[in-house]
């Protein structure tokens, strides 16, 4: 069970983490390219376009996979979820358009009012296309979600570095594209409309049909994840949609520059969370559930921290080709911190079982809006008062650990599940510990910093070593 699931979470995983490392990789052109300025203005309506995506779905991806593992229930739910998510956006596609223009002048963009109409194009093709990927995860599908996720991440990438490097400008201004910074957002659109073409095969196997006693379920046990979902979006964006108002452009370009080097840690995360969700809901009401989740929980844990201390312990290089801009490295100090943030956020994900499971998802938005107020909270004193970037980065790790914390212990009240907390905690504990030394007293020195992962990975599987032991005796 457990070999075919790590065999699925990392098929899974590679497409949907695609459009991630897409992004990534092109980051340093990106940087290169476009001025700090510039890039500030691409990395806010990125964050504002992430909240319109969460409000659009509604959290019915995860409605979907709960609903269908009711027997015989998986047609109407597929049915029932499309009809309802096109709905959404279609109403936003021509709201999009109808209101460009005041849109635009709301946000500052008065002269380039196609950055809404684009988005409105991108958030519809995107949202359609929820139920479609689901449906493929949910029929273990692996393999075909990440062709489509992949074939859009390279079509994406090609077209980006051809807008820059090989169609001539006058084509490209028959486009509307007059600024460098337009080219990542119009080939985004275009990644975003093939998508659409390649998934048409699934899209076709909808009927017309919406059941509205179970929609009327499923939109009760989705709206608090939609909620939750926005809470996310707050601690993953509120900093770089308001760093603008209080510190430089420079800054704030530099901020999301570096931010961007941390996503490898993201990307693991979502890995992960894309193989295991389907999974969850597939043993909810199979004998000892507990201790499986427990299980991937702990596994998870132990290597998630490996990783985050393997890219900490690797940022002198990172940084170097990943951001070649050595003006954005004024920011360098939030990678460890966003990277160690991301990792508590992982294993809230696996604390989060509980309420999704026994259909307590208004708990989840409790504590996802507990975060997002300590993460609004930290940021509007750290930038407002002392203007400080670091600041930003500290709000958001505060926030999820806090997360972390308090989706356990709920857990342990309502559903409890046997995970093995003290081992977790202390790895966490010395996680923290080798960051530090790392940061303050190694300054990233390579070979100092990766001989301390090295004593950190020794350690853990030395205190490991009968599950790993037990793990390849099975396979």
């Amino acid at each position: 069970m457990y070999k075919k699931l790590l065999g699925q979470t990392i098929i899974y995983g590679a497409g949907a983490i695609a459009p991630r490392i897409i992004l990534f990789i092109l980051n340093p052109l990106l940087i290169y390219k476009i001025p700090n300025e510039g890039f500030a203005i691409f990395t806010q309506l990125y964050a504002l376009i992430s909240f319109v995506n969460i409000i659009l779905s509604f959290g019915f991806e995860t409605a979907y996979f709960r609903f269908s593992a009711e027997e015989g229930n998986e047609k109407r739910t597929f049915n029932t979820s499309f009809w309802f998510l096109f709905s959404t956006s279609a109403v936003f596609l021509a709201l999009g358009y109808l209101f460009n223009q005041p849109i635009a002048d709301y946000l500052g963009y008065h002269d380039n009012p196609e950055y809404i109409r684009w988005f409105a194009l991108i958030a519809f093709f995107d949202n359609l296309l929820v139920i479609p990927f689901a449906w493929l995860r949910f029929h273990n599908k692996p393999i075909k979600y990440s062709a489509v996720r992949v074939l859009q991440s390279i079509f994406q990438a090609v077209f980006t570095a051809a807008l820059f490097f090989w169609i001539p400008q006058n084509i490209s201004g028959s486009f509307g594209l007059h600024q460098n910074v337009d080219y990542p957002f119009f080939s985004n659109l275009a990644g975003s409309a093939l998508g659409f073409l390649l998934l048409f095969p699934i899209i076709l196997k909808v009927r017309f049909q919406f059941v509205v006693s179970l929609f009327s379920r499923m939109i009760r046990y989705s709206f608090p994840l939609m909620l939750a979902g926005l809470a996310f979006m707050v601690n993953e964006n509120f900093d770089k949609s308001i760093q603008k108002i209080y510190i430089s452009d420079e800054e704030a370009g530099a901020y999301g520059g570096c931010y961007k080097l941390a996503v490898l840690m993201t990307l693991f995360v979502t890995a992960y969370r894309m193989g295991i969700e389907p999974f969850f809901f597939k043993q909810m009401d199979k004998g000892g559930a507990k201790k499986t989740y427990a299980k991937v929980a702990e596994y998870f844990a132990f290597f998630a921290c490996v990783v985050a201390l393997g890219i900490i312990a690797n940022i002198s290089w990172l940084k170097a080709i990943f951001i070649p801009n050595k003006s954005y490295w004024i920011a360098i100090d939030i990678i460890p911190i966003i990277v160690i943030a991301n990792l508590c956020f992982g294993i809230y994900y696996n604390f989060s079982t509980w309420y999704k499971v026994t259909d307590r998802t208004s708990v989840g938005t409790f504590i996802s809006w507990l975060g997002a107020g300590i993460n609004i909270a930290f940021n509007l004193l750290a930038l407002k008062y002392y203007q400080s970037m670091i600041g930003s980065a500290w709000a958001t790790f505060g926030a999820y650990l806090i997360m972390m914390i308090l989706s356990y212990l709920l857990g342990q009240k309502y559903y409890p599940i046997p995970y093995r907390m003290k081992k977790m905690s202390f790895f966490l504990v010395l996680l923290g510990v080798f960051s530090l030394i790392i940061v303050k007293y190694f300054n990233y020195n390579i070979l100092m910093s990766n001989a301390l992962f090295l004593i950190f990975t020794g350690i853990l599987m030395y205190s490991e070593k009968d599950m790993i032991l037990s793990r390849v005796r099975k396979n």
